[in-house]
């Protein structure tokens, strides 16, 4: 009887953590996805509940361990960027009261490629570390430009790690 109470505790755990999408520390919400400039950007989804202060942004290449990576964090004294909803946060742009994370010599810059899985996320300046994250494909549209379409949230890691065939309606084939 221990075994079987203790087993479904476990998978109740891990049924609740899921739903939940929760850390100790902060909750982790999906972010919505847009192209600026021909760019990806991460955006509040405008059902978000709060505007967000950004205390660091990072766009690197999904599961790759020696992917490329592009991180921005807020300098030290500096007021963050306090997105509102819908209002987005573009790779290749750097805000002024933001710098350059450094991250050794094992992490290449970002080069974003077709058909390859990328995972952009915004930490909170504040104590919460809440965090908006996205994971999305890049696909090549007309006259050869990125278009960025959004993975489900509910992909397995496994699925994730698979390089996508992106197309349109959100979604990337498996």
């Amino acid at each position: 009887m221990r075994m079987k109470n203790f087993l479904m505790l476990i998978i109740g755990c891990g049924v609740l953590g899921a739903v939940a999408n929760a850390t100790p520390l902060g909750r982790v919400e999906y972010a919505d996805l847009t192209s600026v400039n021909g760019y990806p950007a991460i955006c509040l989804p405008r059902e978000a509940k709060a505007p967000f202060a950004v205390g660091w942004a990072i766009l690197a290449e999904g599961f790759a361990e020696k992917g490329g990576v592009w991180s921005l964090k807020l300098k030290g004294g500096a007021t963050p960027m306090i997105l509102k909803r819908g209002e987005c946060f573009a790779y290749g742009v750097v805000p002024e009261a933001y710098e350059f994370m450094k991250h050794g010599s094992n992490k290449p810059p970002l080069i974003l490629e077709v058909d390859k899985t990328y995972s952009f996320r915004l930490h909170s300046a504040s104590l919460s570390n809440d965090v908006y994250n996205v994971v999305f494909c890049v696909g090549e549209g007309r006259g050869g430009q990125f278009e960025f379409y959004k993975r489900s949230p509910s992909m397995s890691r496994e699925q994730a790690a698979r390089p996508c065939k992106a197309f349109k309606n959100n979604n990337a084939s498996e």
